[in-house]
């Protein structure tokens, strides 16, 4: 799904690079995540593999075509998390998911993916009745 070749990028205002030569790749339905201490350039390196981020330099591939080439239809195909998880802490599991399915063309089985969770029995609790393990599943 992506490629990331030699990708480099420093702030306007650094000195320095705050990701330098970076290679890796992401297959398709492979779960990445991005680990290590803080300031060693993670968020970056997620801001740019969602477009926040464009002035970089290296090579960003998805699905084999440039980053840079995408326009909006991209959002559509690709989620990201976080630290934080988001939701609605005054609506329930149910009501978060309507909310979010809305924001894509294309619609989960949102029963399906609370069942893989473990959170199909507490679906229509409100998530601030949520354990901070139940919200971070």
């Amino acid at each position: 799904m992506f490629q990331v070749d030699n990708l480099s990028f420093k702030y306007p205002k650094n000195k320095e690079n705050t990701i330098q030569d970076i290679n890796f790749e992401i297959k398709e339905g492979e779960i990445f995540g991005l680990l290590g201490p803080s300031g060693v350039g993670k968020s970056t390196t997620q801001k740019i593999l969602i477009k926040l981020l464009t002035n970089y330099h290296g090579n960003v591939q998805y699905k084999s075509k440039d980053l840079k080439s995408f326009g909006k239809e991209f959002y559509q195909e690709v989620g990201v998390g976080f630290e934080m998880p988001v939701h609605f802490s005054k609506l329930t599991a149910n009501e978060n998911l309507t909310f979010f399915k809305k924001l894509y063309k294309t619609s989960a089985n949102t029963d399906e993916l609370l069942q893989q969770v473990g959170l199909f029995e507490d679906r229509n609790k409100q998530v601030n009745e949520y354990s901070k393990g139940m919200k971070a599943d």
